[in-house]
């Protein structure tokens, strides 16, 4: 018999490409402008015609399945955003560090196994 968690991780990762149905999907290790940190995320491109509502869905899916796959010893957070034309989100990791101040690279690759299993 499947656990809680089992069975709410199934469910959100069935909506989840369900949601995702025809999005150009991918994962990255970003270097946002605003600093030299390196940011895991996953951009994603919906089709022409994909309504705002089934976009901020599929983003917020997105973003739970993260929440989900992420071991309680990390130290990020998951956040999503809409970007500039409408029809583009992302969802990355804001890394917090470990034990220090500033981010590592292990942390950072860490985060992008866990986008990566997010989307299977």
């Amino acid at each position: 018999m499947a656990t809680k968690e089992q069975a709410t991780d199934t469910l959100v990762s069935v909506a989840l490409r369900k949601a995702l149905a025809g999005a150009r999907v991918e994962v990255r290790l970003a270097l946002p402008d605003c600093d030299a940190e390196l940011r895991p995320e996953v951009e994603v491109a919906f089709a022409q015609g994909t309504s705002s509502r089934q976009r901020n869905a599929a983003l917020l899916l997105l973003a739970a399945q993260v929440e989900l796959r992420t071991p309680a010893q990390e130290h990020w957070l998951v956040e999503s955003e809409v970007l500039d034309n409408g029809l583009a989100g992302r969802v990355h990791l804001l890394l917090l560090g470990d034990g220090g101040p500033r981010p590592t690279r292990d942390e950072a690759e860490r985060g992008l196994q866990v986008l990566h299993r997010a989307l299977r």
